[in-house]
């Protein structure tokens, strides 16, 4: 590879004795994903590539705008050597996907780093803890949002960290069951406005029936009623000619992969 098209990399927050060698390890990584024919299988790859900025380049400033400009970088950088573009990829690839990505990673990286012990022997009370505070800290940001996957894949987490604990011999005070999943209960939120339009419909129904009101109100009603039946036609009309809207679903947005950081 030649050195020099890394020579003077250089961005702000990142370690400045290695940023030349992190250079060239991202242009060798984008190299190894051209190689990629299945697409999916690229798109973990860029996944993983976003992480390894995270984790490893940034040293100060860990924020998912500086983790995609660094990607900028060395993209350009990549450019000038192999001449070959990715095309599309960060368009689709939000910041808020990232930062949830990010942070399963790093959920499931303190998870693995005390799964492995010998014996389950929780020799880690402290790594264990952080990682079911981090959890509770994710379940908030799953329920204050609108992303069913990112919560799909905290569920995933929390049945194999409550699968782990079952044969654990950490201490009480570490929590063996994890908070489960809120959802936002759709059910509850329509019911209480649907009830609300029942009673006022059952006053409004009181109110023309047994009232002078009601009786005034009939009358102006039937003067009308011809021109409401004028009207009908057209509108029945329009809707008979009004198209419904396509409605298109997303793919899964979370199919990670765990790497080891190497």
């Amino acid at each position: 590879m030649n050195m020099g098209i890394c020579q003077n990399f250089d961005y702000p927050y990142i370690d400045k004795t290695n940023s030349a060698l992190n250079c060239e390890r991202g242009i060798k990584y984008l190299t190894h994903l051209k190689t990629y024919d299945n697409l999916d299988d690229r798109d973990k790859g860029f996944r993983y590539l976003c992480y390894w900025i995270y984790s490893d380049v940034l040293k100060d400033n860990k924020s998912i705008e500086n983790v995609l400009n660094i990607y900028k970088e060395f993209h350009k950088k990549y450019e000038e050597f192999e001449g070959y573009e990715f095309d599309g990829y960060l368009k689709e690839f939000s910041t808020d996907i990232l930062k949830n990505l990010i942070n399963l990673t790093d959920l499931y990286k303190i998870f693995n780093s005390f799964k492995d012990a010998r014996d389950n022997s929780c020799t880690n009370e402290g790594q264990v803890q952080q990682c079911a505070e981090k959890y509770n800290i994710y379940v908030d940001e799953c329920y204050a949002g609108d992303d069913d996957d990112f919560c799909d894949e905290l569920e995933n987490f929390k049945q194999t960290y409550e699968n782990y604990m079952k044969t654990s011999s950490c201490p009480e005070t570490i929590p063996k069951i994890l908070p489960p999943i809120k959802r936002h209960n759709i059910g509850a939120t329509v019911s209480i406005p649907f009830a609300i339009i029942l009673v006022i419909s059952f006053f409004l129904f009181i109110l023309y029936k047994f009232t002078p009101f009601g009786l005034h109100v009939s009358s102006i009603l039937n003067r009308k009623k011809t021109i409401y039946n004028d009207l009908e036609q057209d509108t029945n009309e329009f809707i008979f000619n009004s198209k419904k809207p396509d409605i298109n679903s997303e793919n899964k947005k979370y199919s990670l992969s765990y790497h080891s950081v190497e």
